[in-house]
């Protein structure tokens, strides 16, 4: 499956250069089952030429790479960004009674996330880092209504960081991509199971507490 993915994905560089980097970052973001840190890779792999120096290889990741990709994926998180902020609201206050959740909960802790620069900070890093699910990021953001201005500025600069670096990665090891775009992205789908298992056990236990201190 991956290595399909992977064909599909250079034929669609190669064709289009950065436009194509764009649109696939974007599609990734939202519908396609592979990490955009395999995508940078792939990028850097396909795009930065092996006899490159340094320097030329971190001006090519950053301006040919990095930048239409960050855009892509910034504008994908938007699609879960919008959907968490306008849809979670409804849906915790018609079932967020059953887990012990209410909205003035999310209003507390939407307060508590957009105060000072340590928020901006966290938001930067995760999206620097090559292994945190970004839609896990995106919902989060969308649902305590952080300001979406400073999630757009963010997540594109995070993005940026995260892109050449794995850019550069993919550029370094050349034939062995494909190996470590395996267990990158195992990573990244193990950590997302991780998430959402933690999620559900939280509320699973907040939905039975809230059960054993109605009866009584």
């Amino acid at each position: 499956m991956i290595n399909y993915l992977i064909t599909q994905i250079e034929i669609f560089i190669k064709g289009y250069s950065a436009v194509g980097i764009l649109i696939v970052a974007f599609l990734e973001e939202i519908i396609a089952p592979i990490p955009s840190s395999l995508i940078a890779m792939f990028a850097g792999f396909f795009v930065i030429p092996i006899n490159y120096s340094w320097i030329q290889a971190i001006i090519k990741a950053f301006l040919e790479i990095a930048i239409p990709m960050s855009a892509g994926i910034t504008i994908g998180s938007l699609v879960f960004y919008i959907i968490a902020y306008f849809g979670g609201k409804p849906i915790i206050v018609k079932y967020g009674k059953f887990f012990g959740l209410n909205w003035l909960l999310i209003e507390k802790t939407e307060k508590k996330f957009t105060k000072g620069y340590a928020d901006e900070i966290i938001l930067f890093s995760l999206r620097a880092l090559p292994f945190i699910p970004s839609v896990a990021i995106s919902v989060f953001c969308g649902l305590v209504r952080y300001p979406i201005k400073k999630f757009i500025i963010f997540s594109f600069l995070g993005s940026l960081v995260r892109v050449t670096i794995m850019a550069l990665v993919g550029w370094q090891i050349r034939d062995t991509y494909s190996t470590y775009a395996q267990i990158i992205s195992q990573i990244e789908t193990f950590l997302l199971v991780l998430i959402f298992t933690i999620l559900s056990v939280f509320l699973f236990l907040r939905f039975k507490k809230k059960k054993q201190t109605n009866q009584f």
